[in-house]
């Protein structure tokens, strides 16, 4: 796995795979950029497009499943 000073994507083989909620890239990576707002609690919202740190994909996010709340 890269350093994390090193996880920037070169978008050479960069898809638009949002749709279908998805923890793992097409090209395998799991890391992920999201855009999340914070407050005292922690992470309060997210977007749900994301893009893979690896190849620069864009996905979706998956959200929390219902039946935990």
């Amino acid at each position: 796995m890269k350093h994390i000073t090193e996880l920037k994507p070169d978008y050479y083989k960069s898809m638009d795979v949002r749709g279908e909620p998805t923890t793992i890239c097409p090209c395998g990576c799991i890391v992920w950029n999201l855009k999340v707002v914070w407050d005292d609690e922690g992470i309060s919202m997210y977007f749900l497009d994301m893009e893979c740190a690896e190849c620069g994909t864009i996905a979706t996010a998956p959200t929390p499943d219902e039946s935990e709340y």
